[in-house]
């Protein structure tokens, strides 16, 4: 969460940084795949979301033509992984990215960014003691028209303000809530589930290592064939 406040602040964006976190986009790395309509329910100005755009496309090193990154659509592919790629069979002919600018050309090849899956009989990470504040915020807050932006605002300011004895009543279910998740890890970390998830992720990262690998010499032999032939 200290990368996405630092780079928001480098940014100058960081008045964001509450309501982001507020709707689950709590580290770069899920910043990355946020949509135009996110941006629009987070009410980020138009300018502003140009430039979260631009760091954006400039962390995904992506190389497009067009001044917005490619769209992503995700789902579980045949080896068991979870993949970002343009789906639908217009994208043979365009490339239509998540803030709403199509790019044409059926050159482009597909990309596809692939992850384990998670495991699904892991038992669940424990909240913050923001988190825990902010749930409880939220539904002091039900019933009221406020917007996810407005109610983020509230959120963080009255976090700032908390005096330290009620915010320590967080920390300490927070603690509470972590103490059982080490618990319930160890526990599971004994079982034939945690076993089988983990030769899981070894065969994976071995795939997909050698994949990367046999592509990069493929690309190696064809740029020196081509030298050689020049």
């Amino acid at each position: 969460m200290s990368e996405l406040r630092e780079r928001l602040e480098y940014l100058g964006l960081s008045q964001y940084f509450d309501a982001f976190v507020a709707e689950g986009f709590d580290s770069w790395e899920t910043v990355l795949d946020i949509t135009e309509p996110d941006l629009a329910s987070l009410e980020v100005k138009l300018g502003h979301r140009r430039k979260l755009q631009r760091a954006i496309r400039e962390s995904r090193s992506t190389s497009i033509d067009s001044s917005l990154p490619p769209t992503f659509s995700r789902g579980l592919s045949g080896d068991g992984s979870y993949r970002s790629d343009e789906s639908g069979p217009e994208t043979r002919q365009k490339r239509t990215d998540p803030f709403g600018a199509v790019a044409s050309g059926s050159s482009t090849k597909r990309r596809y960014r692939r992850h384990p899956k998670p495991d699904e009989h892991a038992p669940e990470r424990p909240a913050s003691a923001y988190v825990i504040f902010s749930n409880q915020t939220r539904e002091e807050l039900k019933g009221q028209e406020l917007s996810f932006a407005d109610i983020a605002k509230v959120v963080g300011e009255r976090w700032q303000v908390l005096p330290s004895d009620v915010r320590e009543v967080f920390e300490s279910q927070a603690a509470v809530a972590k103490e059982k998740y080490y618990l319930e890890l160890a526990e599971y970390k004994k079982t034939s589930q945690y076993a089988q998830y983990q030769t899981y992720l070894q065969e994976f990262r071995a795939k997909h290592a050698s994949n990367t690998s046999d592509k990069r010499s493929k690309l190696e032999t064809e740029t020196s064939i081509s030298t050689q032939g020049s």
